[in-house]
């Protein structure tokens, strides 16, 4: 971490001249966004925006609204937090202290850390994808988006060939560079459908990505992109619904309708038919059910992501059964939407989603929840856990002021 330390003493000057919109202590707290951090998964909070500065003047990034959270997972204390207008904040202490990097260049879209080079890390900000391999101190740009109206809306990198960068486009462009980012190719177009979050399942196999778009749900490919699989015509296994019950209620109906003995079966083709009505699927559910909310990787499980939205939390455990399992939440569906959810890596019955305002915990795989407040007025837009599990860290982002 010597380069690390090093560049934190080059930076303090360049901190008393820049343009960052932070701050004072003198400041009202009515702006109270930022990040958070917490070490008992919600029950209390600490504010973590600190920012470093020569002259001892306190500064702080409180007005902020995050976009992205990013760890390097060489290093469990260096943390990158994107914002919506102040460019990009990093600190190496798990977020005790804070450097500005990015500032002017629009929105931080998304940031991807090389996980097997620290210093190398890519952030997609507006239209443009910037790159710096030595820690923020030079960034370069290695690709915009030219035409008018298009961003850079997500980006994900191969740990077992980090020369591999994948990105998205808010026009629904899925991007692939096989050196670093020096050139780029579109593998597949997502009919012109923003392309939200991008996650390649590195714990697991660096093949498998899962991609989900604004609103027409949720993608897997097993082959680095090139092909993908729609599962929003996945089947859902409803927690509230006993299926097995249904269904045979159902068969009842049909050998009445046609007449046929109770103690006789159906014909194979109408057995087969409400067989496959059994369970509906995510697209069946209604448009909510594959409007973006939020999309992470489920590291407690092999393979697996949870994904949400206004409808609510869909968890797919293994890939390979085909059926995603809806929780049942203590959110009425479509008051509030959900723009924050993950899994315990460490407990896979543990689960956190986040809405407008507050934050709901599971420690039963979603038989029950507990609700806590925020410990802010802004909407719990990223949630994330370090990657030593430490802390979990909450990202809030300001949509409207709550009335």
């Amino acid at each position: 971490m010597k380069m690390k330390k090093i560049f934190i003493l080059l930076l303090l000057p360049i901190f008393l001249s820049g343009c960052i919109r932070v701050q004072t202590e003198s400041t009202p707290q009515a702006a109270s966004g930022g990040l958070f951090r917490t070490q008992n998964l919600g029950e209390s909070w600490d504010r973590m925006t600190t920012i470093y500065t020569a002259g001892g003047r306190a500064q702080n990034f409180n007005a902020s609204s995050i976009t992205t959270i990013a760890f390097d997972t060489l290093d469990e204390k260096a943390i990158y937090v994107g914002t919506s207008a102040d460019g990009v904040f990093f600190s190496y202490n798990y977020g005790e202290g804070w450097f500005n990097t990015l500032t002017g260049r629009g929105p931080i879209n998304d940031i991807a850390i090389d996980p097997q080079r620290s210093c190398s890390i890519f952030v997609a900000a507006h239209n443009t994808i910037f790159r710096t391999n030595d820690c923020s101190r030079n960034w370069e740009a290695v690709y915009f988006e030219a035409l008018a109206g298009q961003f850079i809306t997500a980006l994900a990198i191969d740990a077992q060939n980090s020369n591999i960068i994948y990105a998205g486009t808010s026009g629904g462009s899925f991007l692939k560079s096989q050196d670093y980012g020096y050139s780029w190719n579109v593998l597949h177009r997502f009919d012109r459908e923003p392309v939200k979050k991008i996650i390649v399942q590195n714990h697991f196999d660096n093949n498998v990505l899962y991609m989900a778009t604004e609103k027409t749900g949720v993608y897997r490919s097993a082959d680095g992109g090139l092909s993908w699989l729609d599962l929003k015509e996945t089947k859902v296994d409803r927690a509230s619904v006993d299926e097995d019950a249904i269904f045979l209620e159902k068969v009842k109906e049909k050998k009445v309708q046609l007449r046929i003995p109770d103690y006789q079966d159906l014909p194979d083709n109408e057995y087969q038919r409400l067989l496959d009505a059994k369970y509906p699927t995510l697209k069946g559910l209604g448009a909510n059910a594959i409007i973006y909310g939020s999309l992470s990787s489920d590291r407690s499980v092999r393979d697996g992501i949870i994904y949400a939205n206004k409808m609510g939390i869909f968890r797919l455990s293994n890939p390979d059964t085909g059926m995603w399992y809806f929780l049942d939440l203590l959110t009425p569906e479509s008051r509030d939407n959900i723009f924050s959810a993950i899994v315990n890596p460490q407990n896979t019955r543990e689960i956190i989603y986040g809405t407008s305002n507050a934050l709901y915990r599971s420690h039963d795989n979603g038989v029950n929840w507990s609700i806590r407040k925020l410990p802010t007025d802004f909407i719990a837009r990223v949630l994330e856990f370090s990657p030593d599990n430490k802390f979990l860290y909450l990202g809030a982002y300001m949509v409207q002021q709550r009335r």
